[in-house]
């Protein structure tokens, strides 16, 4: 099985889990990749729901579960600020475990708790902060294969 934590640089883990979730959108019966942007400002890529024909943005990000329980976002990448058509497809990678997707709406930071932070310790940046009590009401409620199904 594939040893994330070994994979260098981090930002390889970056890209795949743009990948995957580029990829899942792709090969989803009700959602089309229309557009990838190189020089982002708060998304990697744009999908069309093809059923409702509407847009969102999509921003990845990825949690190497091995090296840390938290990611985040600076507020500096988000250059329109948190939207109701932006996504964020996160990828949790665990050691010997196949990749595992997420995504939620970057609105979850308009009421900051323990799972979504909002802070500004050093820079200001929107957080997921993953562990034993958090956990479970991420995989519970962001899985991606129950989210795209509201998209």
């Amino acid at each position: 099985m594939n040893q994330w934590s070994k994979l260098r640089p981090i930002s390889k883990l970056d890209q795949l889990a743009q990948t995957i979730i580029k990829t899942a959108f792709i090969l989803s019966e009700n959602h089309h990749v229309i557009q990838s942007y190189l020089n982002h400002k708060g998304a990697n890529f744009r999908v069309l729901n093809r059923v409702g024909e509407s847009e969102f943005d999509v921003l990845c990000g990825q949690i190497n579960i091995e090296k840390t329980n938290y990611t985040f976002i600076s507020k500096k990448e988000l250059e329109q600020g948190l939207r109701d058509d932006l996504g964020i497809g996160l990828v949790l990678f665990v050691d010997g475990q196949k990749p595992t997707k997420y995504l939620f709406p970057s609105t979850v930071w308009n009421e900051p708790n323990q799972l979504f932070t909002d802070s500004a310790v050093k820079n200001p940046e929107y957080g997921i902060n993953l562990n034993t009590q958090t956990m479970k009401e991420f995989v519970e409620n962001y899985a991606f294969e129950k989210i795209i199904k509201t998209l």
